[in-house]
């Protein structure tokens, strides 16, 4: 109860006082996108370790390029998963993220600010168009980051993959990067109940399209199999690691 209190009410505070912040400084920013991503980064950081009680393991860091550019996939146990991610990955990225998350008061405000990415699940059109403006953002240089389930699942079996991260990483020539998150569902016990957790974040390496397009295969057949792959990949890493922690 008492993290609780202070996720909520402290972290509230502090989330008000850091988008005044970012307000007043947003016409006088140069790479506005950047710098709030940035302040993210940091905002996530704090209030999982003080006022969370998360710590986050990190492994696989050598398979990131701080100069490179990636689509980063991952499971989607919690609505901490953004928190965590925010937190531990060592990149400038931007998320592809539902659109009802951009109405929230002052975390809208930032994501919109940092150049995160809405997509609309439920009207194809808008989900194309979601998906021409990630290849925008990776021809800059800089990874977006896509849940390819599509939604949070709470089951230790993930969901089946949607196709958008995959056909994007085909068209643009884009690496994939793998990411496998273990705990972060056993942050929130309830809404104001919060278990001090240590959650892990695990990095593979990166996948490109290129290695499944082999002579005589497909685009489609070569996606099939990218996509079992990636989705293996991460279930077996899961796995592994809820195995080793219980």
């Amino acid at each position: 109860m008492i993290r609780g209190f202070l996720y909520w009410f402290v972290g509230g505070l502090i989330t008000f006082v850091w988008a005044i912040f970012i307000f007043i400084c947003y016409p006088f920013l140069h790479n506005r996108e950047n710098f709030i991503h940035t302040n993210i980064h940091q905002w996530s950081k704090l209030l999982l370790k003080f006022l969370c009680g998360v710590s986050i393991e990190i492994t696989g860091e050598e398979h990131v390029d701080p100069q490179g550019t990636y689509i980063i996939v991952s499971n989607h146990r919690s609505y901490t998963d953004i928190l965590v991610g925010g937190a531990a990955m060592p990149l400038q990225f931007r998320w592809l993220a539902k659109e009802s998350l951009f109405k929230i008061p002052l975390i809208g405000f930032a994501m919109r600010g940092a150049g995160y990415i809405s997509i609309v699940r439920e009207r194809s059109m808008a989900a194309s168009k979601s998906l021409g403006k990630v290849a925008e953002v990776l021809k800059k240089g800089i990874s977006v980051w896509i849940f390819p389930e599509g939604t949070r699942t709470p089951e230790e079996r993930l969901r089946s993959f949607k196709r958008g991260a995959f056909v994007v990483a085909q068209q643009t020539g884009v690496p994939l990067l793998p990411v496998v998150l273990v705990h972060t569902d056993e942050i929130f016990q309830r809404p104001y109940v919060i278990k001090g957790t240590r959650t892990k974040f695990i990095v593979k390496k990166p996948v490109y399209y290129g290695d499944f397009r082999k002579k005589g295969t497909g685009d489609r057949e070569a996606l099939d199999r990218m996509m079992r792959s990636v989705r293996e990949l991460i279930q077996t890493e899961y796995n592994a690691n809820v195995t080793q922690s219980s």
